[in-house]
């Protein structure tokens, strides 16, 4: 019986241990994917932490499997929030199944982004092995302390490195940190300040814990100020307003409550509750006027705070109505099920207003909406929007009820349901007006798992348990299911390392082809497509081939077989890899794109078939990308290559009539018009060009030049010397206003100018030493004849044939 007994109790801690090591991985993985960070440039940052998300998620999902195998038991919390975590990611996967967007890049995505499907279904999964693995107080206080230490790490962490960006500017950015970019971190230090918040107010801390808690939300309060972020500040604020009432209310004196009798209150008085002194007025009042005055002179002392840190930064979304406008065009074709998770980058370049291309933001190919929310109903149709409505409603509604009229008695079960409900809520605002990284949304889902744990404990709360060790067909059936499950879990991570393996190597080959090392970036872009194969690495190798491409043609010492050996190689693989990158994503325009700068590439060697396809490849990214003016500008430069000017300026004027202040495409244009023959008209262009780039000294030579050769001297003069002003190493415009004024007699400013020439160089000074005896000599060294030469009369293509450098 001794060993029978000894044998039983040796077993029940083993199978105890995996329910505590379980409860242990919800709590590391929640702190190993904030604070994982490699600093290699090869390291991707923020897959990195996803992919320790997922793994980390994986491996409780193992320990909780393998403590139910050998308890034979589960016992779950309330069903009907459970239930509810899993309406949206079974929109998501019907979505990934129907929309034809494919279903790995839906479940995957590049990096598995915020808005796919592989992600969200991490999220629920976290939260509803959260809310069961957590049954017992000690697991909330160990999450609890777990937070507030990786919480005070990531504070302690920013002042260091703001800090040392000022003494070093160089060694480090002042925005670079743990969570993901600076607007996640000013919502990770937000969720902290509400929840240190509730603490205060609902928790007895100690004078030391309070004291510490005190420091961290000051600097964190700092911090936020340098994010300068309203959507943040006002949550803080409404945070920090609720509480000061619900104190002001409860400092009020006492009188008939009767009507009070059978509700649970929040902070109802009984002998367990926190003393006064513990509720103290200070910490809302005061961060409710730190938010508010941050949320007044945020423009203006926010904003100068910023800057003179080195962090101002902009947070650049579309609007509420491109938003609603691209989820218009996208419901008119796919309104059910949307255009596929993942797929909102995809919608913005078709269906984006030509409008935007008069912005700053002209040729930035968004990937989200105004917010997470929002871009999740374009992206998942009608079902995705019913979806988060439906789950957020029955949130709100069970949490509302819990925390109103099933308030758990023990007052630190109060406080993690109060802290973990609030916390959710204002994730769940911050999915609906901004865009929050993944540190975020996992803070978010992991707080929506704890507070569906403690609604066990809420009054007349019951849970559901399911003990199949003494029912052989049902245990059969579940045990049976629980396997396959948990041999599931092994493939999925085995999956998430491979993807992950790929990512790595990905930009590695970035890295390596950035140094101009082609043999490495090749061979790494190779080892990516062979872990994980994708759009983006087929891109690459083709782009690598273009490098490979130009390098042979400008080795002159490399004999001619090998060079055509090594050239046609090089030619077929970019081939190869670019028509791959399309057959992976085939709506993705930049694979296109990509395909025509291949055959581009070999335009002007006369090749059969290069033009012809180059041009169907830049036609295809057109049809996806149609208001981008870049396009037409990459088809007249393909035109130029096959000897058309005539298509190559109607390709421009189409590009300048997408964006009217296309500089690059109107000085493009004015070259075309003179090398037409057609001076006017290429001042004309060259003129519109200086307009919208007036600092452009390029230009602004260009303009010279053809004001001379429309023989307006004095206005060339004028421009070239506003060239020169703006970059005074500018030879060429130097050397060129020399010339001018050689022309127009003032033969001590042409003196001047080209004395500055042959300061730049010796080989300038030789070139101008005739020259610049000749106005010395109070002579014009340039004849009619001459300056024909120099291509003023007939104007200037490219580069000009002048002797300064």
């Amino acid at each position: 019986m001794q060993e029978n007994h000894s044998g039983s109790k040796s077993g029940r801690t083993k199978r105890l241990s995996f329910d505590v090591a379980a409860n242990w991985a919800v709590v590391l993985t929640f702190a190993a994917a904030i604070i994982a960070f490699i600093p290699l440039a090869t390291i991707p940052f923020l897959y990195t932490k996803v992919t320790v998300l997922a793994l980390g998620v994986l491996a409780t999902l193992i320990l909780f499997i393998l403590a139910r195998l050998t308890r034979g038991n589960a016992i779950i919390p309330p069903l009907p929030l459970l239930g509810a975590l899993w309406i949206v990611p079974a929109a998501y996967l019907l979505s990934s199944l129907f929309s034809g967007a494919g279903m790995t890049s839906s479940f995957f995505g590049t990096e598995i982004e915020t808005d796919t499907a592989g992600f969200v279904v991490l999220l629920a999964l976290f939260a509803t092995l959260t809310a069961l693995a957590f049954r017992r107080i000690p697991s909330y206080r160990m999450f609890f302390a777990a937070g507030a230490i990786v919480s005070a790490a990531v504070v302690a962490i920013q002042v260091l490195v703001v800090i040392t960006s000022r003494i070093a500017p160089t060694l480090i950015a002042p925005t670079t940190n743990l969570v993901g970019s600076f607007m996640d971190l000013g919502m990770f230090l937000g969720l902290g300040l509400a929840i240190g918040l509730l603490a205060f107010r609902l928790l007895t801390l100690s004078a030391k814990v309070r004291t510490m808690m005190l420091v961290a939300g000051g600097v964190a309060l700092f911090l936020l100020a340098l994010v300068n972020s309203v959507l943040i500040w006002t949550l803080v604020a409404l945070v920090a307003l609720a509480l000061f009432i619900e104190a002001i209310m409860r400092n009020r004196p006492s009188g008939d409550q009767g009507d009070l009798d059978g509700v649970a209150l929040l902070l109802a008085e009984d002998t367990d509750e926190p003393t006064q002194s513990s509720r103290s007025l200070a910490a809302p009042l005061a961060t409710l006027a730190v938010a508010l005055f941050f949320l007044i002179g945020g423009g203006t002392i926010g904003s100068a705070l910023a800057t003179g840190l080195g962090v101002d930064v902009i947070d650049v979304r579309p609007s509420w109505q491109s938003t609603f406008d691209i989820g218009s065009h996208t419901y008119a074709s796919s309104p059910l099920f949307g255009s596929g998770p993942g797929t909102f980058g995809t919608q913005w370049v078709q269906f984006r207003d030509r409008s935007l291309n008069d912005t700053y933001f002209w040729n930035v190919d968004f990937v989200s909406g105004i917010g997470s929310i929002p871009t999740s109903f374009v992206t998942t149709g009608l079902v995705g929007a019913l979806a988060w409505v439906a789950f957020i409603g029955l949130f709100l509604f069970f949490g509302i009820r819990a925390l109103l009229l099933r308030l758990p008695e023990d007052p630190f079960v109060r406080f993690v349901s109060a802290a973990s409900f609030t916390g959710a809520l204002y994730v769940l605002a911050l999915a609906i007006f901004t865009v929050p990284g993944p540190i975020v949304f996992l803070a978010g889902f992991l707080l929506i798992g704890v507070f569906i744990s403690s609604l066990r404990y809420g009054t007349n709360a019951r849970e559901v348990g399911i003990i199949f060790a003494r029912s052989p067909k049902v245990g059969f059936v579940i045990v049976f299911a629980l396997t396959l499950l948990l041999l599931a879990s092994i493939l999925a991570a085995y999956v998430v390392i491979e993807r992950y393996l790929g990512g790595v190597a990905y930009a590695e080959s970035t890295t390596a082809l950035s140094s101009g090392d082609l043999d490495k970036a090749l061979e790494a872009a190779n080892r990516s497509i062979l872990f994980s194969p994708s759009d983006r690495a087929y891109q690459l190798i083709s782009g690598i081939g273009i490098s490979r491409m130009n390098q042979v043609a400008s080795n002159t010492e490399l004999p001619q077989a090998d060079a055509q050996s090594q050239f046609q190689a090089a030619l077929s693989g970019s081939i190869e890899a670019a028509l791959a990158a399309t057959q992976i994503g085939p709506n993705n325009y930049q694979n296109w794109a990509m395909l025509g700068n291949v055959y581009q590439t070999v335009v002007p060697l006369n090749i059969e078939g290069a033009y012809e396809n180059a041009k169907t490849a830049y036609q295809q990214a057109v049809a996806l990308n149609p208001t981008s003016p870049a396009l037409p500008y990459v088809i007249a430069q393909l035109e130029i290559a096959h000897k058309d000017p005539a298509a190559a300026s109607a390709a421009l004027m189409e590009a300048i009539t997408l964006k009217r202040d296309y500089t690059q495409a109107i000085f493009l244009l004015s070259q075309l018009e003179v090398q037409q023959g057609r001076a006017r008209e290429a001042l004309e262009a060259a003129e519109a060009a200086a307009y919208f780039a007036p600092n452009d000294p390029t230009i602004l030579f260009q303009v010279g030049i053809l004001r001379s050769a429309n023989g307006n001297n004095p206005g060339a003069i004028q421009a070239l010397a506003r060239s020169v002003e703006i970059n005074p190493q500018y030879a060429n415009a130097r050397f060129f206003l020399g010339v001018m004024y050689a022309i127009s007699g003032q033969f001590e400013d042409a003196t001047r100018e080209l004395e500055q020439v042959g300061t730049l160089s010796p080989e300038n000074a030789e070139a101008v030493a005739a020259d610049l005896a000749a106005v010395r000599a109070g002579r014009n060294p340039f004849p009619p004849t001459r300056l024909g030469a120099l291509g003023i009369p007939q104007g200037a293509l490219g580069e000009t044939t002048a002797p300064a450098r």
